[in-house]
């Protein structure tokens, strides 16, 4: 629980040591002003004759200078600060940046299968819900190092004015404290549910999302908004929990406070008997150490609550890092010039639990792909074959056996150089909510608008691009589906095409095509066989 709370300075720190440190100088700055100013009371009351006895007030030119030198010190407070909020809010939107930077390319760096294995939702509630809640966190801390440097200035100007009330402040800190502990435990593990309850109503919400088609055929609304409402409703007892817990603390230390200024105040003037303008002075530096110090009671317990979402936010980065395919650094693709060869090569379903072994999906296959030719995979559903492609085209790796281009063997070091060589369209394309162009480009980010038009023309879809009143900078909309299945499967074809691969895999790629444009495809790819 605390290693969290107490790794974040750290991990704050590491991204810019100095701007840490100066953020923690300008918090130590800004409580050196306010202790000035707590104490720069006592002579501006005494000037007004508050407390030397009804002696006249000073002079008005003298007292005018004294204002102004008091409101200057202010205005500098005001100023140290806004530079300290904004310099901690830099730090702060970098450092979420970096977590979502480094969450992110862990994810795309992940083996396929892994990353098939997890829920996307799951790692979306990450990026998103996660890092807003360490955004907390790190907002907590802030507040809390604010008020631990604030009150070591605010002691010293209390103890100036009495260190016996100095004293009884701080003892009743100690109780505070003392009799909200129990909080942080309590205040972790509500964090901890509440991110948990939060991820399952996100991930339901996301699968509504994607299956509405589904959905809507089968009348299940009713059925899935049940679902749902019960899954933001365990999120909102969470969220209430949550909520109850700092109450409960923001009324105990309100309690504690108060009976602490009355204490003080009844101190102050019947058992010290100080004269007034020290009393008043007293009363304010002893209050302002007071809230200070609660406040740091406060912001440890908020922060140690939210960072339980920097737990969470670990453990999903940790889990991605463990699953990331090997790095391709200065390898070569295998060149293939005769052929790809499978031998004895074995996937099961599922990895190896215990003793058990999961269901055989390929069963020691022995099969040769020929380079420059049309080699077409025959079955029913389910017998393999997407499993074949995935493995040619180098996104998993068999569980026996190996796969070998040209007589190199294609290594799980070997198989993201590998990729650069390969290309795909799937039974169900996607496309990017970008625009066409852009789409394009992701296989062959230098091509320029004349190979993108030659790689239209090629599969018969050029005519209905330059139909578009925005032509290739059309937006294809959310996973492509401003156009129609056969748009979508030409704009694919298209797309892998355009990095004239020299292993092109299509996984009945020409299931969503008319019998005139599947010609049309079938003889572009014919030409495109052999000049790779």
């Amino acid at each position: 629980m605390r290693h969290h709370a107490l790794d974040l300075p750290r991990r704050l720190a590491a991204m810019g040591r100095r701007r840490a440190i100066g953020a923690v100088v300008l918090n130590a700055v800004a409580g050196v002003t306010e202790g000035i100013g707590v104490l720069a009371l006592v002579p501006l009351l005494k000037l007004l004759g508050i407390g030397n006895g009804g002696e006249a007030p000073p002079d008005p030119w003298v007292f005018a200078l004294v204002l102004t030198g008091y409101v200057l010190l202010a205005g500098v407070a005001a100023r140290i600060g806004q530079t300290r909020h904004r310099a901690v809010q830099a730090l702060t939107l970098d450092f979420l940046d970096r977590l979502r930077a480094d969450l992110h390319a862990a994810i795309l760096a992940m083996e396929w299968n892994a990353f098939r294995k997890r829920r996307s939702a799951d790692l979306q509630q990450a990026m998103t819900g996660e890092i807003g809640r360490i955004h907390m966190a790190v907002t907590a801390l802030g507040n809390l190092t604010g008020a631990l440097l604030a009150i070591p200035f605010l002691a010293a100007a209390a103890l100036f004015l009495s260190p016996a009330l100095t004293g009884a402040a701080l003892v009743m800190v100690v109780l505070a404290a003392a009799a909200t502990r129990h909080l942080n435990a309590r205040s972790w593990l509500l964090g901890r549910q509440l991110g948990e309850a939060n991820k399952a109503a996100m991930a339901d919400l996301a699968d509504n999302l994607a299956g509405l088609r589904l959905i809507k055929i089968f009348t299940a609304e009713a059925a899935r908004e049940e679902k749902l409402s019960s899954r933001f409703a365990d999120a909102r007892r969470n969220q209430r929990a949550y909520e109850r817990a700092h109450a409960t603390e923001r009324a105990v230390l309100q309690t504690i406070a108060a009976a602490a200024a009355a204490g003080g105040l009844y101190m102050a003037v019947f058992l010290l008997r100080l004269p007034l303008a020290e009393a008043l002075t007293l009363m304010l530096a002893y209050g302002r150490l007071l809230q200070a110090a609660l406040r740091c009671l406060s912001n440890w317990r908020r922060l140690t609550g939210a960072s339980a979402a920097l737990a969470t936010y670990d453990e999903t980065l940790a889990a991605c890092r463990a699953a990331a395919e090997p790095p391709a650094i200065g390898t070569l693709p295998p060149s293939l010039q005769t052929e790809m060869r499978f031998s004895g090569v074995v996937v099961r379903h599922d990895e190896k639990q215990g003793d058990e072994r999961g269901p055989l999906v390929l069963d020691h296959i022995d099969a040769v792909i020929p380079a420059g030719k049309t080699t077409a995979l025959i079955g029913p559903s389910g017998a393999g074959k997407s499993t074949l492609l995935d493995l040619a085209l180098g996104l998993t790796t068999p569980d026996g056996g190996h796969i070998s281009i040209d007589g190199v063997r294609l290594s799980p070091d070997v198989r993201h150089a590998w990729r650069r060589s390969v290309s795909a369209c799937p039974q169900d394309p996607f496309l990017f909510h970008d625009t066409l162009r852009a789409n394009l480009r992701l296989a062959c980010p230098d091509a320029d608008d004349g190979a993108l038009w030659a790689a239209l023309e090629a599969v018969a879809a050029a005519d209905f691009v330059r139909a578009l009143p925005r032509g290739l900078d059309t937006v294809a909309g959310d996973r492509g589906l401003r156009f129609s299945g056969g748009e979508r499967q030409r704009l694919a074809l298209a797309r892998a095409w355009l990095r004239r691969p020299a292993f092109l895999a299509l996984d009945e790629a020409t299931a969503s095509l008319d019998g005139e444009t599947e010609t049309a495809v079938a003889r572009a790819l014919a030409n495109l066989r052999g000049s790779c």
